[in-house]
């Protein structure tokens, strides 16, 4: 079958480099992580086969390096727009920080939270991409740290539970969001459900560090 190669890139001008992980990543979401030929990413970047090897040394590589890139853009996608959001606001309220996550009917949200789970189970069987993710995992906790200690600073004046507790709380959160989207109605958990839980979450964390 014959690979139409990627089309100009706003009038940039790609490296080589760039070209490759671009048609990877092209490839990772039109046929998947297991469906990924490096043939068909060197047809589509109109580069060698050889070249992708010399920059990633095999197909593992490859993955290692789009997968990451990936699995880091859908969550720092969010903490930049939640970011930006606290920044435009005069007095954020618990509201305002609710409001940034995921409610269980945001379909937009569903198939990337799968897909960081199917990079994480990938990275069982591939030992650079279970490396590449560590770090870009490292950034992740880094980035949603500084913005759960923002929140907690815009909103209560002062930390109120450790920041980094807090994030890693709320990306299991996040991902456990999984678990229902296997259940069928009426066994989902719903919109209002998952928001009296989020209330409850943050409100009891507030009041536990009031009594220490």
């Amino acid at each position: 079958m014959e690979i139409d190669p990627l089309p100009e890139a706003s009038g940039r001008v790609l490296t080589s480099r760039a070209r490759i992980v671009e048609a990877a990543r092209h490839e990772v979401q039109v046929k998947g992580i297991l469906g990924l030929r490096v043939q068909d990413v060197a047809a589509k970047a109109n580069v060698s086969v050889p070249l992708i090897y010399k920059y990633f040394d095999d197909r593992d590589g490859l993955l290692a390096e789009v997968l990451g890139l990936l699995f880091e853009e859908i969550v720092l996608e969010y903490v930049d727009a939640s970011e930006q959001l606290f920044a435009h606001l005069e007095s954020p309220t618990l509201d305002d920080l609710i409001a940034v996550f995921a409610r269980p009917s945001d379909e937009l949200r569903k198939p990337r939270r799968w897909l960081r789970i199917q990079i994480m189970a990938a990275s069982m069987e591939i030992p650079a991409l279970r490396e590449r993710l560590t770090v870009v995992q490292g950034h992740i906790n880094d980035r949603s740290t500084q913005f759960m200690a923002l929140a907690q600073e815009r909103i209560w004046g002062r930390l109120v539970v450790p920041p980094r507790a807090l994030a890693n709380a709320v990306q299991a959160l996040s991902l456990g969001m999984a678990f229902n989207d296997l259940l069928e109605d009426p066994e989902k958990m719903t919109d209002d459900e998952h928001l009296k839980l989020l209330v409850a979450m943050f409100e009891g964390a507030l009041g536990a560090a009031r009594v220490d």
